[in-house]
């Protein structure tokens, strides 16, 4: 296999987003394209990028603004530069763009996790017309509060700055997971992998809590997932796949979790299904028992 970094420049700013691309020496399959969730950034994401590539499909990850490299400086981390969301989903459509044009006329699988999940879900309103498939990872389910969340950044803003890192935001957004499992440890809402848990809090690039204007844009994200009006659907039989560990805090319990795929079925896409992990939490792609979580991603591309 080949590992390759590129560079793509955001059409909204010109930020320089950093990405990682892992191509297969054989003739690929297809494209896999994975949108990591809050605080953390491509790296991490490296040995499932080489299982997909092993199995025969180009693999690509790239830092999201405000994250991991794509920082004009350290400070910037949690910090989007812009204020409506948007930026962060059309960053994403801009990377799909450049793998296509490297590989085109191959099928493109697009995954999130976590708060990537909801940037996909925006993605679907104006670009599913770009990909073939969509898995959704660790969903964050509907909270009817987000719209006064995003008016607490807001006025937090006015008060302290948009660079301000926010203690209060910090635990509207994360808290209640760490709290889920406070007893076994800090950050094992993550995983049940206690090495995954560690390298994660010891990472300087994972962990950190973001600006209010990062804070901002993840509750506008999540409000806006859940906003029926803008999906346009142009391509509604887009084969969906939910997938979530049973103990994970961010579905918050396995009823609001089915709501999320009821949502997309009901905004119009005709083809959503999901599967569960009895047991497992937040971080499927880095728990013990990946294995499965692997090979039933592989059979959802490949069915």
């Amino acid at each position: 296999m080949t590992k390759k970094e590129f560079v793509v420049l955001s059409d909204y700013d010109g930020l320089k987003l950093q990405g990682l691309l892992y191509a297969p020496d054989e003739t690929p399959k297809g494209i896999v394209q994975l949108v990591h969730g809050m605080c953390e950034y491509k790296k991490r994401y490296e040995p499932f990028m080489q299982f997909l590539c092993e199995n025969g499909y180009v693999a690509v990850c790239h830092d999201q603004r405000g994250h991991g490299y794509s920082v004009e400086k350290e400070e910037d981390l949690g910090w989007f530069h812009d204020f409506s969301s948007k930026a962060i989903v059309d960053d994403c459509a801009k990377v799909t763009q450049y793998v296509k044009g490297e590989y085109p006329d191959l099928p493109v699988t697009l995954f999130g996790h976590s708060m990537g999940s909801m940037i996909v879900r925006c993605y679907l309103r104006d670009y599913d017309n770009l990909i073939d498939k969509l898995i959704v990872c660790g969903s964050p389910s509907a909270n009817p509060l987000a719209g006064t969340a995003v008016l607490l950044a807001k006025t937090i803003r006015l008060f302290r700055g948009q660079r301000h890192r926010s203690k209060v935001l910090s635990y509207l957004a994360t808290g209640k997971g760490s709290q889920a499992f406070v007893k076994a440890g800090k950050g094992s809402w993550l995983t049940h992998d206690t090495e995954i848990a560690k390298a994660f809090l010891s990472d300087p690039k994972c962990g950190y809590v973001f600006t209010v204007n990062g804070f901002e844009n993840l509750f506008k994200l999540m409000k806006y997932t859940y906003k029926k009006r803008g999906y346009r659907v142009q391509n509604p039989t887009l084969p969906i796949h939910f997938i979530a560990g049973s103990d994970d805090a961010v579905i918050v319990n396995e009823m609001k979790w089915f709501k999320a795929i009821e949502f997309l079925r009901g905004v119009g896409y005709e083809t959503v299904s999901g599967k569960l992990y009895e047991g497992l939490r937040h971080e499927l792609l880095n728990e013990i028992g990946k294995e499965e979580v692997y090979a039933d991603v592989l059979n959802f591309i490949e069915a």
